[in-house]
């Protein structure tokens, strides 16, 4: 089984999009692991999220720029 893993995407909606293209034209990874620091320093942390959650084949785990929003 292939996997693709990102991480630190911080809120950067255009290279996660860039990314996930290159995963989806693959056709051989059968799932992607998110390693966290999905948001906070990027212009487009709602847009990110709402990519990641809107897919079925991604299992995320929070990273400490995650974790310090949350806690607000």
């Amino acid at each position: 089984m292939k996997i693709g893993v990102i991480a630190d995407i911080h809120g950067n909606a255009v290279a996660l999009k860039a990314v996930l293209n290159d995963f989806d034209k693959r056709r051989d990874i059968e799932h992607i692991y998110c390693l966290g620091d999905m948001i906070g320093i990027g212009p487009n942390t709602n847009e990110v999220l709402k990519i990641l959650f809107a897919r079925k084949d991604v299992s995320m785990i929070t990273g400490n720029h995650d974790e310090a929003v949350w806690h607000f």
